[in-house]
């Protein structure tokens, strides 16, 4: 774990005030690239942030030239939580309640667009996906997501139990790696993306941050991004500071398309497809909805082995796709940890 060594009040606050400070000029030089900015907004502390952000940069009217939008399922929480940002920050949000089906058919354009039938990247994707397609609905072609927080300012929940120096690395690997589907969607889309986390002052006043302040303890519990949380907490308030960390999937209650998936298909079928792609495309099938996708890929792209790598690459051990040799994460079908196996 962590050594919890708190910097001393004074420094906290001179963090706080410069950290508020980096971000607001970043958001600012977002706003200045469309006459109609808009933001992906999930409720989640990322996005809320930049909503605040917002609103004080258009303090005589609230953030009256901006759009929010979200996506969900049903009654997901991101949806719940929105509605208090957007009310709170006087921010318009247009709502999308997302079905099975609509999940479906983009799920399909999300493979096509990532080139991946990895179960997590489609179902985080189709938030982000959806969520495009309506503010282009709109006649919005510019937006901001709040990608990058987890990266730079340690947000994903494994990163709770390393110790400083562990983390360090982490964070400096995750940095060199970080990649965002969001990119690759709006370029498909034709829409401008801003990501205000990834503006060059705010990366590099984010590694300055001592990591105690970004992995610490708030009320007898570990938080991830602690210094986001506690300098933001005045402004956005304490329910929203301290949410809980869930991923995109979660939140937006896309993750219904595994049980949905699951029911749609027999044992006997998952059993057999399995055999079959393990011994003709060398694919190791890992559930239905895994299967559901792969054979969508499959029928765009052909089996990931045909893929031409470099030849100092490598190529993933459960699918065959060209993947780094020092990867552990294979983009393609989702497999983690993977092994690289020489390519030649």
């Amino acid at each position: 774990m962590i050594h919890l060594v708190p910097p001393a009040a004074g420094e906290t606050d001179a963090i706080c005030s410069r950290l508020r400070e980096v971000l607001m000029g970043s958001v600012q030089e977002c706003l200045r690239a469309s006459p109609r900015p808009s933001l992906l907004l999930s409720g989640g502390l990322d996005s809320s942030i930049l909503a605040a952000l917002a609103s004080g940069i258009h303090a005589d009217t609230g953030a009256a030239g901006m759009i929010a939008v979200c996506i969900g399922h049903d009654d997901a929480q991101d949806m719940r939580y929105a509605r208090i940002v957007a009310e709170r920050f006087n921010i318009r949000l247009l709502m999308k309640c997302i079905s099975v089906d609509e999940m479906l058919y983009a799920a399909r354009e999300i493979i096509r667009i990532m080139h991946s039938f990895d179960p997590m990247e489609v179902r985080n994707s189709i938030v982000v996906y959806t969520a495009m397609r309506e503010l282009e609905e709109h006649g919005i072609k510019h937006v901001m997501t709040g990608d990058g927080g987890d990266e730079i300012f340690a947000g994903y929940s494994y990163m709770l139990r390393m110790n400083s120096e562990q983390l360090r690395h982490e964070l400096a690997r995750l940095e060199r790696i970080m990649h965002f589907s969001s990119i690759r969607i709006a370029e498909d889309l034709h829409m401008n993306l801003s990501l205000p986390y990834l503006n060059r002052a705010v990366i590099e006043y984010a590694r300055s941050i001592p990591v105690e302040l970004k992995v610490n303890e708030y009320e007898g519990k570990r938080y991830g991004k602690f210094v986001l949380r506690s300098c933001f907490e005045h402004i956005l308030g304490k329910d929203v500071a301290w949410r809980a960390k869930m991923p995109m999937e979660q939140g937006a209650y896309t993750s219904i398309l595994s049980s949905h998936l699951d029911s749609m298909m027999s044992d006997e079928y998952l059993a057999r497809r399995r055999r079959e792609y393990i011994d003709r495309d060398r694919v190791r099938i890992r559930s239905k909805e895994h299967l559901y996708y792969y054979e969508i890929y499959r029928g765009m792209f052909g089996a990931p082995y045909s893929m031409d790598c470099r030849s100092d690459g490598a190529r993933c051990s459960e699918c065959g796709a060209c993947i780094s040799p020092d990867a552990r994460f294979c983009r393609v079908c989702g497999a983690f940890p993977t092994k690289p196996v020489p390519a030649g």
